[in-house]
C-alpha cells in the first residue's frame, strides 16, 4: 500500500511531463514548413511516389514486447516500454496509456476482495471488479485535489510468475486502454 501512495504523486507528474513536452511541436512546424518548401519548388517527386506506394497498415491490435518481463501486451499505437520509476518493473507510456506492470509483490492485494478494501481509502465511484481467467481486475474513479483519478488494478498468473498491472490515471480513455493492456498480457 505504501508503495502505490508513493507511486501515485510520481506517476501522475511524469505523465504531466510527457503531456507538456513543447519541444517536439516546433520541430514538427519547421518540417511541415520544410515540406511545404518542397512541395512549392517541385519537390522530391520519387519520395512523394514512395509514399503513395506504402502499404495501409493492417488493422488490429497494435502488440509491445515487453522484453524486460518475458510478456507482450496490446497497446495504443505509439506506446513504448521502459523502466518503471519504482521498482523492478515496466512503465508503458505513449498516445492515451500510462500503466506500470511489474511481478506482484506481498505489498499487492492478493484477491479482488482486498483491493476493493483498499480502495476504501479513496472514497471509490464507478467500483467494478472483474474474475479473469487468470486473476482479477478492479477498476475504480474518484474526486481527488487535483481533478478526477482513474483507477486500474490487476493482479493476473502468467507463464508461473504472478504479475501486477496498475495505474492511477487523469483521464478515463487511460484507464480504459490500461485495463485493455493489462488484460491482454501474455508470456
Amino acid at each position: 500500500m505504501r508503495n502505490l501512495l508513493i507511486a501515485l504523486p510520481l506517476s501522475l507528474a511524469l505523465t504531466t511531463v510527457a503531456a507538456c513536452d513543447s519541444d517536439s511541436k516546433p520541430a514538427e512546424k519547421k518540417t511541415a514548413a520544410a515540406d511545404k518548401k518542397a512541395d512549392k519548388k517541385g519537390g522530391d517527386k520519387k519520395a512523394e511516389a514512395d509514399k503513395k506506394a506504402e502499404p495501409a497498415k493492417p488493422a488490429g491490435p497494435n502488440v509491445l514486447d515487453i522484453a524486460k518481463l518475458g510478456l507482450k501486451a496490446e497497446v495504443p499505437e505509439g506506446a513504448t516500454a521502459g523502466d518503471a520509476v519504482i521498482g523492478e518493473g515496466v512503465m508503458i507510456q505513449g498516445p492515451g496509456i500510462v500503466v506500470t506492470i511489474e511481478e506482484a509483490s506481498d505489498s499487492h492485494p492478493k484477491t479482488a476482495e482486498d483491493a476493493e478494501k483498499d480502495a476504501e481509502m479513496y472514497t471509490p465511484q464507478n467500483l467494478k471488479s472483474e474474475k479473469l481467467e487468470d486473476g482479477w481486475a478492479v477498476t475504480f474513479d474518484n474526486k481527488g485535489g487535483m481533478g478526477a483519478n482513474y483507477f486500474v488494478q490487476v493482479r493476473r498468473d502468467i507463464g508461473g510468475k504472478t504479475y501486477w498491472c496498475s495505474t492511477t490515471a487523469s483521464q478515463p480513455e487511460q484507464q480504459t486502454n490500461a485495463l485493455k493492456a493489462c488484460k491482454s498480457l501474455k508470456a
